[in-house]
């Protein structure tokens, strides 16, 4: 119902946008050419012959980035970051494009203006909207009225939405709840709706949406709701109560020939923040493979003088959805250490290393040739580290959502291990901290651990 109530908006929004990349394109011609460098030696008209193709190609790209997704424009940090990745993409788009025009070379300093007046300007325009729309909301303006049914924790997180942006126009009138009689905002039970509803049309006050947060084991009620309003004029709209299952993993909503689907346990979906996390992934990497190279060749050097066998060491281990892929370290023990024990967990004052490789593992220098599964796409700089196959079998069925780690890629380094979660320490408290990392995620938590792993990830007592 939000995105209904905002289409206008959103497309009176997309016109105002376009109007102000021309402004900005004009204004900036005019800075660089008339007011740094007179007399002009590049005529606006040759600038605004390329102007339908900018408003074309930032168009699209401002509509693929989900610039105009509700819920990306509500709190003045989110508004800044929306426009400035969608203005970086669009400098990136225009570049590609001008590289394909051969009539004349665009000024550097031009597209560097026209990129900064066009996120002030679109930056101006939306707190301008905003600070409107409040205004009048805050003056009773257009309001719809709304009654939750369910004071749970869906229904206080929706009525919390609503007051937190006043603009779209919603007032929670109150709860209806079996179990909260004694909430001051509770008008009443679920049978009571009729009742609460025709109450509320006598004082003025109509309803004019009616949000449903009750459990999935509450069909029944729901049912017989539903029947009741369809004796009233106000709209009714299902919010499943997520908040009952115990465990929820990237929930998101989509739909099969109409018919939505609720994803409850999914890995993380693919969007503009994966991609620029897989570019760091990969910017990351090659520097640290080609600052470090001297480092690499003398530990290569030091592995094959220690014990005869390969420099690496190659072990299976379980990533993204299950796939299993080859994990390189630098081989600290003997070759066929593990021929007569089979697979042995690492643990404290065990001997099989040899002295460079203790020396590599309590440094945790074996671990830099998986820098190369990143390059691969195996794994990423940041995430839950891999483990065998062979433990995973057993942790699954011990550790209790064990296997929801495997909905990101695997890390070198992770939430868990900076916390001092590695090693021969509690399996349930790393899978804790992993699914924190999850749930939590942004590019932000990935630049701490990373940080964080600078300082306390390399040598610690838990690693042997």
């Amino acid at each position: 119902m939000l995105k209904e109530r905002s289409r206008l908006l959103q497309r009176l929004l997309f016109a105002a946008d376009l109007g102000l990349i021309a402004l900005a394109w004009t204004l900036a011609w005019v800075i660089r050419f008339e007011l740094l460098t007179p007399p002009a030696f590049r005529p606006l008209a040759e600038y605004l012959t390329f102007l339908p193709a900018v408003l074309v190609i930032w168009g699209a790209v401002f509509l693929l980035s989900g610039l105009y997704w509700t819920r990306r424009a509500q709190r003045l940090p989110l508004v800044v970051f929306a426009v400035a990745r969608a203005v970086t993409l669009g400098l990136f788009a225009s570049i590609a494009a001008v590289f394909f025009y051969r009539e004349f070379s665009f000024s550097r300093l031009h597209m560097l203006l026209f990129g900064v007046l066009t996120s002030t300007f679109l930056v101006l325009l939306r707190l301008s909207i905003y600070a409107v729309l409040r205004r009048a909301r805050q003056q009773g303006k257009n309001l719809r009225r709304v009654l939750v049914v369910g004071a749970g924790k869906a229904g206080q997180r929706l009525a919390s939405a609503f007051q937190q942006y006043p603009w779209m126009g919603f007032e929670v009138v109150g709860f209806l709840d079996d179990e909260k009689a004694d909430d001051p905002d509770v008008l009443g039970t679920v049978d009571d709706f009729t009742a609460v509803m025709d109450r509320l049309s006598a004082t003025g006050r109509s309803v004019d949406l009616v949000y449903v947060c009750l459990p999935s084991w509450a069909a029944g009620k729901i049912e017989r709701l539903i029947d009741d309003a369809a004796t009233r004029l106000a709209h009714v709209c299902l919010v499943p109560d997520l908040f009952q299952f115990e465990m929820i993993l990237n929930s998101r909503v989509s739909d099969i020939d109409g018919l939505p689907v609720i994803h409850l346990i999914d890995e993380t979906p693919f969007d503009f923040r994966r991609v620029v996390k897989r570019g760091a992934d990969i910017a990351f990497s090659l520097a640290v493979l080609m600052l470090l190279s001297p480092v690499f060749i003398a530990i290569a050097v030091a592995v094959k003088l220690s014990s005869p066998g390969p420099v690496f060491y190659r072990q299976e281990r379980m990533g993204l959805n299950g796939r299993c892929f080859e994990m390189l370290k630098f081989r600290s023990m003997p070759v066929n250490a593990e021929a007569k024990t089979g697979a042995v967990w690492a643990s404290p004052g065990e001997n099989r290393a040899t002295p460079v490789g203790a020396f590599l593992r309590r440094t945790s220098l074996d671990e830099l040739p998986q820098f190369i599964n990143v390059l691969l796409g195996h794994m990423s700089v940041v995430g839950p580290r891999p483990e065998r196959p062979v433990f995973i079998d057993e942790f699954k069925e011990r550790v209790p959502h064990y296997m929801l780690r495997h909905k990101v890629k695997a890390g070198i380094t992770g939430w868990a291990q900076v916390n001092g979660w590695r090693g021969d320490t509690s399996i349930e408290k790393r899978i804790e901290f992993d699914i924190y990392y999850i749930q939590h995620w942004s590019l932000w938590l990935d630049v701490k651990i990373v940080f964080l792993t600078l300082f306390k990830g390399f040598v610690h007592e838990n690693a042997y």
